[in-house]
């Protein structure tokens, strides 16, 4: 399967008219959206799309506003057609989809027919997909951990709705949660336990889902533990259940197996039956056993536990092309700094074998993603902006009309300003260039050139840009960088920036003068980029030996847990 190049939905959840998101060659995305602008219908049209393909309607239900029963219209509780458009599609003069575009040309398309290919797509292709694909939203963090505290916490809905569904066994062609609902349709079909096809069905499904507990096992303590642990917290060790009635470990005697039959706990009952699975969840902390983990950690901690069980039980590589990881909102339980955690994994674990599809509400966090996609210099490889609710036709009046979502590319100021540079738009250029300049000097200066206090007053405000640029000479002797190539900024600052900053445009701006410090603003820029941060041991002893033989041990203690490397003409030191 090719990588994914265009979303395209009209009449999907919160898309009322036609909305087209591309993604270049197939570019990774991250989005930003407010709740109600259509961010998570984004992240369900991909869903539903891919999903169909293992419905036995293909994804009808969806598109389907119901049927008429004699002069009476029976609406379809199930379909997700938008509001403003269900009355034209209950009239079937209008049909609303959803289509994605891939790179290899193919083209799938889902609405009231069912999912079909434009130009000859083979549906295991679909089906590929989904298995080397994964889809986590806040629903599933919130299924994880919502037993009560009197229950014991049952994992199988979890799995059943967010896991087997892209899952297939190795040495099978089959999904794992289809295999169960193909055992719980020859049930209802009234299939006896005198007919041992289903009593042989159910052996291979009970030993194929223990074979996949078994191998998210050998990794979920470790992603816990080396990604998501927060510094002087004791060491998790997470085991998920799912033991068999003769399991020597089992020494409770649970019930975790899919069961059919008519005796439960020593009991003979009036029928035979047919129970679900039991998936439990035992943590230990530094061999200390958890009764109840839900009650015992917080919900920063049970999510990172969440998150580390899901990453347990992807692939470890991504073998079909075009995979991808669609997250959306699964990280809202989280504070900054654990969120920084999830992210630093998925940069170093994920990305390297998945597309990302990374949707959010939180603009923080949305600028955190960026950060660190500027900061891997993989601008090229993201589409990043946000979807925002459109009331306003595009008349001269601009009436109020049904709301629509639009989406709106979020550009570096760079990029901004090049562009402008490129069709003589100087004044405009020249407004992004300021923005530039401080954005670059606000990530490069330590805060005492970002500060100063006020004399007069007593109180510490924000240095302007001028302030900043001129503490540029002393900056650049301290961090041993050639204040030559960066000396006419300040020039530049006072007849090109502030100028067309504040719309005077009667004063004659060039291109050359523009071209000139855009120049001067990606080597300075350079810097800020290569710009790192290690950490560092807080305690140093250095052992010497004095004149007169005697041992000596300097012990210095480091304020701060991180420093500071700049790299400048190819040379790294430490910041002063």
């Amino acid at each position: 399967m090719a990588t994914i190049t265009q979303i395209e939905i009209d009449g999907f959840k919160a898309f009322p008219t036609n909305f087209k998101l591309d993604l270049g060659t197939g570019k990774n995305l991250l989005l930003y959206g407010e709740n109600g602008s259509g961010k998570s219908s984004l992240y369900y049209a991909l869903h539903a799309l891919l999903q169909s393909v293992f419905k036995d309607d293909k994804g009808v239900k969806y598109f389907k506003p119901g049927d008429v029963n004699g002069e009476e219209f029976i609406t379809n509780n199930e379909h997700l057609i938008n509001i403003f458009r269900f009355d034209e599609a209950k009239a079937n003069t209008y049909t609303p989809y959803i289509r994605i575009t891939f790179n290899d040309g193919k083209i799938w398309r889902l609405d009231n027919g069912g999912l079909s290919s434009q130009n000859g797509g083979n549906e295991s292709e679909i089906r590929m997909l989904n298995k080397d694909s994964v889809f986590i939203n806040h629903s599933y963090i919130s299924r994880f951990h919502a037993a009560r505290n009197s229950e014991e916490i049952d994992l199988w809905n979890v799995f059943y709705k967010d896991i087997l569904p892209f899952h297939i066994p190795a040495g099978t062609t089959q999904f794992l949660a289809d295999f169960y609902d193909e055992i719980v349709s020859d049930y209802n079909a009234g299939i006896g336990l005198k007919d041992n096809s289903i009593l042989d069905k159910i052996n291979t499904f009970n030993g194929y889902l223990n074979n996949s507990i078994n191998r998210i096992n050998t990794k979920v303590s470790s992603i816990y533990n080396n990604n998501f642990k927060n510094e002087g917290d004791k060491s998790l060790e997470i085991k998920l259940i799912y033991y068999s009635d003769d399991d020597q470990d089992n020494k409770l005697k649970e019930h975790f197996y899919l069961y059919y039959g008519n005796i439960r706990n020593s009991q003979i009952l009036d029928k035979e039956d047919l129970y679900p699975p039991r998936i439990g969840i035992e943590i230990k902390e530094e061999g200390i056993l958890i009764h109840k983990p839900q009650s015992h950690f917080n919900e920063a901690k049970l999510t990172a536990i969440a998150l580390s069980v899901r990453f347990a039980s992807m692939s470890t590589v991504a073998i079909t092309p075009g995979s991808f990881m669609a997250l959306d909102d699964m990280l809202i339980s989280l504070d900054m700094s654990n969120r920084m955690k999830v992210i630093n994994y998925i940069f170093k674990d994920i990305y390297p074998k998945y597309k990302l599809y990374i949707f959010t509400h939180d603009k923080l966090l949305f600028a955190s993603f960026r950060k660190r996609i500027c900061a891997n210099k993989q601008q090229n490889d993201w589409l990043c902006g946000g979807v925002y609710m459109h009331d306003r036709d595009n008349s001269i009046d601009f009436n109020r009309c049904n709301p629509y979502p639009i989406f709106v590319e979020e550009k570096d100021t760079e990029l901004k300003a090049k562009e402008y540079y490129i069709i003589h738009d100087y004044p405009a250029c020249g407004q992004q260039l300021r923005k530039w300049c401080e954005d670059i000097l606000s990530q490069l200066y330590p805060d005492t050139l970002l500060k100063k206090r006020d004399s007069r007053t007593g109180k510490t405000d924000e240095t302007s840009l001028n302030d900043r640029i001129v503490c540029l000479n002393d900056y650049c002797q301290k961090e041993s960088i050639n204040f030559e190539e960066f000396k006419d900024l300040k020039i530049f600052k006072d007849n090109v920036l502030n100028t067309v900053s504040h719309y005077d445009v009667s004063s004659p701006i060039y291109g050359n003068e523009i071209l000139s410090i855009m120049k001067i603003l990606s080597k300075l820029d350079q810097i800020r980029l290569n710009k790192n941060q290690i950490d560092v041991n807080s305690k140093l002893g250095i052992e010497l030996t004095a004149d007169n033989g005697q041992p000596v041990t300097i012990c210095i203690d480091i304020r701060s847990k991180k420093i500071n490397i700049l790299e400048y003409n190819g040379n790294q030191n430490v910041s002063y």
